[in-house]
């Protein structure tokens, strides 16, 4: 019976958590027979084997990484609903079982003893052996791979959960040990030994209820050691199985020169200013430039790490704009980052989102009749908006509205729920879409006249650059344009072509750029701007602005 419960629970687990069950399968059997795309892209080493241990360590430390240095800030503390509930319970089972292990090895081995198969006389023998190897599964095993994944146990891993301070920073090693050690092992080996299963039942009945009963689903050794589990934020880590290094080397080309780099001060950037330097460091890059969206505020750590890391820093800036209803952006080099027309940019910036988020929000109740629950939503944005993507993932991961008609049509017909959820995504919310909503921007001449005031050099992000035809793109940059970003990853070469043969006319500036996002935007690598060889010495030029 107790062998036929355990199957039973995992085939339910599996039939309710599909895409649970192919995370999983990603995580420990892709790992075995993969290579770690990420380590190409930023140190350009040889092509390697690894195995199932480096690989397994070198995914966790990857995934600890980007939390630190950001990540925290996206996670969201378990609450009181159904999804969280079953989330951390199957997280709970996955643990159980594994830590069960050598219990149901000897129980098959008991079964064997009782058909004769193994000498009755060994039963004292097997028994304590199970008890030994129980210890160093339920204390050691589950306590130091916690440990050593910073906050996740086997369960956690799959489930992405974690288990962190109360700030949602990593919580130290003893007392993630401590708390598995104590709250999971030994009472389950002691009171297995002295109470058996009731026992060890009602210990967890207790857990339970304590976990009901706290607001973010802490269990008694939890609350004990100040931590809180947390539902882990969407981590683009990738592995690719077929790599050829001459490949790789010839797409991931890295410039010594990146003038279009974002922090966590944009909404979609993902790391620190202090980890864009070392990544910048260990790139081998001479001249960096953090241009965040509608936001000067990092200039003033970056000036600052720029004498530390010993590479030149350009303060920076990138501003929506518009021309004849037209969306562009501006990038601002050489500013004044404390100049009071900043400060007015990022405030009308963050109201003019918010409005949009809004009224994003009211046009997709109309559409859809679902309610969209918006301080949950804005309370989880530092920058309290709400965009398509969050939306979209909200209606993916309710098992209600997967069901309804107008979302159900994408699941079923798209081959995998990152496409589907894409499809809906620009259907519904772009630009023809039912809830498309329109901004307007400020005009690119009065942005170009507040970026020359602070000090600074305008010049017109790659941007859609693509969209824009040779006759408007010439009107754009004669509106007193300093120069273009020539070089991306974002246009064509068509578009280059044009765009060097305006600034070559006008002896206008050239701009090279990454557009390096972090995980969030993972296409995008750090100096990797296509720009050519030959033409360094055009953007060197702009580094030298200055002098």
């Amino acid at each position: 019976m107790v062998m036929y419960d355990v199957f039973r629970c995992i085939n339910i687990c599996t039939k309710t958590f599909k895409k649970t069950r192919l995370r999983a399968m990603a995580l420990f059997f892709m790992l075995k027979n993969c290579y770690n795309n990420e380590r190409k892209a930023y140190n350009f080493m040889k092509q390697q084997k690894y195995n199932f241990k480096d690989l397994t360590l070198a995914y966790f430390q990857k995934k600890s990484k980007l939390y630190r240095a950001g990540g925290y800030k996206y996670a969201t503390p378990l609450k009181r609903n159904l999804r969280d509930y079953q989330n951390h319970f199957f997280a709970f089972l996955m643990d159980v079982n594994i830590c069960l292990l050598p219990v149901y090895i000897w129980v098959l081995e008991f079964l064997l003893i009782m058909c004769g198969l193994i000498p009755p006389h060994f039963f004292d023998l097997l028994f304590y052996l199970m008890f030994a190897l129980l210890f160093v599964s339920s204390v050691l095993l589950l306590a130091f791979f916690t440990a050593r994944t910073n906050g996740q146990s086997f369960g956690y891993a799959i489930m992405d959960l974690k288990l962190v301070r109360r700030n949602k920073k990593e919580a130290m090693p003893i007392n993630l040990i401590l708390r598995q050690a104590l709250g999971f092992g030994l009472p389950l080996m002691i009171l297995g030994f002295f109470y058996q299963v009731p026992g060890v039942i009602l210990w967890w009945v207790i857990n339970g209820i304590v976990v009901l009963i706290t607001p973010n689903q802490q269990t008694l050794f939890d609350l004990i050691f100040g931590l809180v589990p947390v539902n882990e934020p969407d981590q683009e880590i990738r592995f690719e199985t077929k790599v050829e290094p001459a490949l790789v080397k010839e797409e991931l080309v890295v410039t010594p020169i990146d003038l279009h780099i974002r922090s966590n001060y944009s909404d979609d950037g993902y790391y620190d200013v202090e980890e864009l330097f070392k990544q910048a460091k260990e790139n081998r890059l001479e001249v960096i430039s953090i241009t965040d969206h509608n936001c000067a505020r990092a200039n003033a750590a970056a000036v600052r790490f720029s004498s530390l890391y010993n590479i030149q820093y350009i303060p920076g800036v990138e501003v929506d704009a518009q021309y004849k209803r037209m969306r562009v952006r501006i990038l601002g080099y050489y500013i004044d980052w404390t100049n009071e027309a900043f400060e007015v940019l990022e405030q009308n910036s963050l109201k003019r989102e918010k409005d949009l988020s809004m009224e994003r929000v009211e046009k997709f109740e109309n559409y859809s009749d679902i309610r969209i629950d918006v301080d949950s939503l804005i309370s989880n944005s530092r920058f309290q908006t709400i965009t398509p993507a969050e939306i979209t993932k909200m209606v993916f991961h309710n098992e209600r509205t997967r069901l309804l008609p107008f979302v159900k049509k994408y699941i079923d017909s798209c081959e995998s729920e990152t496409v589907a959820m894409s499809r809906f995504e620009t259907d519904v919310f772009g630009k023809n879409g039912p809830c498309y909503v329109k901004a307007n921007y400020p005009d690119a001449k009065a942005v170009i006249d507040a970026i020359h005031s602070a000090g600074g050099i305008a010049i017109l992000s790659s941007w859609h650059l693509d969209y824009i035809s040779d006759d408007v793109l010439e009107e754009i940059v004669d509106l007193g344009m300093d120069g273009v970003e020539c070089f991306s990853n974002d246009i064509h070469e068509q578009t280059v072509a044009a765009a060097l043969k305006i600034v070559q006319k006008r002896k206008l500036f050239v701009s090279c750029g990454s557009d390096y996002h972090g995980p969030t935007k993972p296409k995008y690598h750090m100096g990797v701007s296509n720009c050519p060889e030959k033409a360094l010495p055009l953007v060197k030029i702009l580094t030298k602005a200055a002098k």
